[in-house]
């Protein structure tokens, strides 16, 4: 967590050293991100860093609390838009963030570029055990419509939710490594969820 004198600083300096950290965590894998090129970017002295982060994790993480916070946002909408069902919700989720061909919503840009930049299972990790002790998550989860499922067993929810993330996270991949248009990847991705829909909910709820 940034320290008290971090959110102390006046709301210029904040926005310069955090823009100079957008910029250098989307130009370079975290692993070669520098925290020399940060504090140069945003004219604030190295030995100031420490005063306010632990280490360029702890800034990176403030980063990615902002962008937590605006899609934990959409979802929460999209839940409360398709009545709880994670499906629909998955597919109003794809049309906020990738808005039309070419033009995907701009705080989610720097999410991709990350994303792209960090590729590998170290950094996969990082953001998942973040997530997974998130209590905005858990949240998230209690939006769902969990008891029109045909298994309500810990585990087959489990299995359905982990289906339902890779599933999204496929499209997300297919885009970023380009050659695949949204309009294509939202059609695989209708498809993929109707195929996990089939095999999740009760028969009278299809």
């Amino acid at each position: 967590m940034p320290t008290q004198t971090f959110f102390r600083l006046p709301a210029e300096k904040r926005g310069r050293l955090t823009e100079a950290a957008w910029r250098e965590f989307t130009s370079v894998p975290f692993a070669d991100a520098s925290i020399n090129r940060i504090v140069r970017a945003a004219h604030i002295p190295r030995g100031s860093f420490y005063q306010y982060f632990d280490g360029k994790q702890d800034l990176f993480f403030l980063l990615l609390g902002s962008l937590r916070e605006e899609s934990f946002a959409l979802m929460t909408a999209g839940l409360a838009a398709a009545d709880g069902d994670p499906f629909r919700a998955s597919l109003r989720f794809f049309d906020d963030v990738f808005q039309s061909e070419g033009h995907i919503r701009p705080s989610m840009v720097r999410v991709m570029e990350i994303l792209r930049l960090n590729q590998n299972l170290d950094m996969s990790q990082m953001l998942l055990d973040r997530l997974q002790s998130d209590p905005g998550l858990h949240e998230i989860a209690r939006s769902v419509a969990w008891d029109s499922f045909r298994q309500t067993d810990a585990a087959f929810l489990h299995e359905a939710a982990a289906l339902l993330v890779s599933s999204f996270a496929l499209t997300v991949r297919n885009i970023l490594c380009g050659g695949a248009t949204f309009a294509s990847e939202r059609e695989r991705l209708c498809s993929r969820l109707e195929i996990l829909r089939r095999g999740s909910l009760k028969e009278e709820m299809l």
